[in-house]
């Protein structure tokens, strides 16, 4: 079982995933080679971004594979970034439109797919930036981005809870509400992982 935590900086999301122990826990990956810089073509972009998110859900299968579930710390397939990105005007729609056929292609090929459950957390700013400032080990650069990106970070989710229905809950419940889901699901398979038109319902509903 692959299950995605969702939500801005510091919603909380690496504290809920480290109580499951470091061999479920997949964490954000350092960039792979050189990273596109701002002046390349927003297809250099997508495609640059598509492998590394790649490599993170290849590291949620391995981790699902080996110790029977994974807890991703962000969704492996991040499509959502560039769209919440552009909704907040921060960027063009340039490099979410050109990783669509990207994204679709590689859901074809089964080389990355949806979770099996998310959870996505909503926070007030104020308690966001509480715990930003309460936590010295990171620098949390950009917060107030951040902070600008949950209501379209909400949307994206929302849709997805129409295109996943009863896959998406919008809170993180306690530890032994998330194992004991492991246990009732884990010989449930993924009929949904790999299904292509889970990704079309999602974008139909991104544009009604």
């Amino acid at each position: 079982m692959i299950i995605v935590l969702e939500g801005i900086s510091a919603a909380g999301k690496t504290t809920f995933a480290r109580q499951f122990g470091a061999a479920h826990h997949v964490t954000e990956f350092p960039d792979h080679g050189v990273a596109p810089g701002k002046d390349d073509p927003a297809e250099v972009h997508a495609a640059y971004w598509i492998e590394h998110n790649i490599r993170r859900f290849d590291a949620a299968v391995a981790a699902e594979r080996e110790h029977g579930f994974a807890i991703c710390d962000t969704e492996p397939f991040k499509s959502h970034f560039d769209w919440c990105m552009a909704r907040a005007g921060y960027k063009s729609f340039d490099v979410f439109n050109a990783a669509i056929p990207l994204a679709r292609k590689a859901i074809v090929e089964r080389r990355i797919g949806f979770g099996d459950r998310y959870f996505v957390k909503r926070i007030a700013p104020e308690i966001a930036r509480a715990q930003k400032e309460g936590d010295a080990t990171r620098t949390r650069r950009n917060f107030d981005m951040h902070l600008a990106l949950q209501p379209h970070l909400l949307d994206w989710f929302g849709a997805l809870s129409q295109a996943l229905p009863g896959k998406v809950e919008f809170d993180f419940p306690d530890k032994d509400t998330v194992l004991a889901e492991i246990a009732r699901n884990s010989s449930a398979g993924e009929p949904h992982r790999f299904d292509v038109s889970v990704f079309d319902a999602l974008l139909e509903r991104l544009q009604g």
